[in-house]
């Protein structure tokens, strides 16, 4: 008897222990994987979102919906599916994995997702690079959305005015609210045109014109009544010297000034590829480089190279490498009342490695 009461406390604490081991391998992970809060950007570093894997969101561009007070990053899902992901954040450093908006299906080349915002009409329109048959289809591919976080679904693609289009590059003036594309153009990607957006933003005008820029990642800001376009080369998946462009007006003509990546010790803008330049509100003059780090490949884990833009009192754009910084070097904009303007960002002082290289290429 004695023996039988023995053998089931020991199989009841055996079920216990069964239990808790279960319970463990099940929840470690998680607590493991949980990233840590940023107050800074890293660029080239991992960048865990809120479900603690690396962001998956290449070659796209961030908005800011004032309404929601919140901000929105669109880019290429390289993982599965593939297509285009979404992130949400109100910091900028801390970003909620929002999933796939559109899954790329029967495309066979889906790159460079762009999406604005149209307040009229309360929906989000995409532009992307649609492609295929060894990037010889080469058109624009626009769909819609009623939600930030979608989905997303294509209403059509096209060669913009019979040209070919591949990577594209996106600005929205917010003087006048209209919209433009800056596309890699013709055989193969000979230049860059400018196509400017009808009113509703979901198809294009016959403003379309030849800039005669080179020639991929075309990122576009403005200031002081001047356009600046920041491209790269054509060299595939290998990072290259990239090269700034001025211009008096959206359309051109507009004039090189070289690489504005200053001490670039490798000679390849910081081992990283432009895709957007987004102006950050609540700041003056405070714009953000994003550059992709694609290591060879587009992979889920290519990583993101995210640098302040300074436009020197000259006139001159200028890139500094910064192993670690936040938004207190920009300035706060002031209401007329003289309260600061601003979206709700930590700021602490960690901008750290102006014009030091040693990691610029890692």
């Amino acid at each position: 008897m004695k023996t039988n009461i023995e053998l089931l406390a020991f199989r009841r604490f055996f079920k216990l222990i069964s239990i808790g081991l279960w319970l463990f391998v099940l929840y470690i992970p998680a607590f493991s994987q949980q990233p840590t809060q940023n107050t800074s950007f890293k660029p080239g570093g991992e960048w865990l979102a809120d479900d603690g894997v690396h962001i998956d969101c290449h070659g796209g561009n961030i908005i800011f919906v004032e309404s929601l007070k919140t901000f929105f990053w669109y880019g290429e899902h390289r993982g599965r599916p593939q297509g285009a992901s979404c992130y949400s954040s109100t910091d900028l450093y801390n970003w909620k994995n929002e999933g796939v908006v559109i899954e790329k299906g029967d495309i066979q080349t889906f790159e460079r997702p762009k999406v604005i915002y149209d307040e009229n009409n309360d929906r989000y329109v995409m532009w992307f690079h649609y492609d295929g048959n060894g990037y010889t289809i080469a058109e624009l591919g626009v769909a819609v959305s009623d939600n930030p976080t979608g989905p997303f679904k294509v209403i059509d693609h096209y060669r913009p005015n019979g040209h070919e289009s591949r990577d594209i590059g996106m600005y929205f003036d917010p003087d006048t609210k209209k919209a433009y594309i800056g596309y890699a153009a013709d055989h193969t990607n000979l230049t860059i045109r400018i196509v400017e957006l009808s009113e509703d933003y979901l198809s294009i005008t016959t403003n379309d014109v030849d800039i005669k820029a080179h020639c991929e990642g075309p990122g576009i800001l403005k200031k002081n009544n001047t356009f600046y376009l920041l491209t790269s080369q054509c060299s595939g998946w290998t990072p290259n010297p990239g090269t700034y462009y001025t211009a008096p007006d959206i359309m051109g003509p507009y004039t090189s000034q070289g690489s504005p990546f200053i001490g670039d010790a490798g000679n390849n803008s910081f081992n990283s590829q432009p895709c957007f330049i987004f102006k950050i509100p609540g700041y003056r003059d405070a714009y953000l480089y994003m550059g992709d780090r694609w290591n060879g490949g587009g992979r889920p884990e290519s990583q993101y190279v995210f640098l302040p833009i300074t436009i020197t009192a000259e006139g001159k754009m200028e890139l500094h490498w910064y192993r670690e910084w936040d938004l207190s070097m920009f300035t706060p904009e002031r209401r007329r009342s003289g309260r600061r303007n601003r979206v709700t960002i930590p700021s602490n002082s960690r901008n750290r490695g102006n014009n030091d290289t040693r990691d610029s290429n890692r």
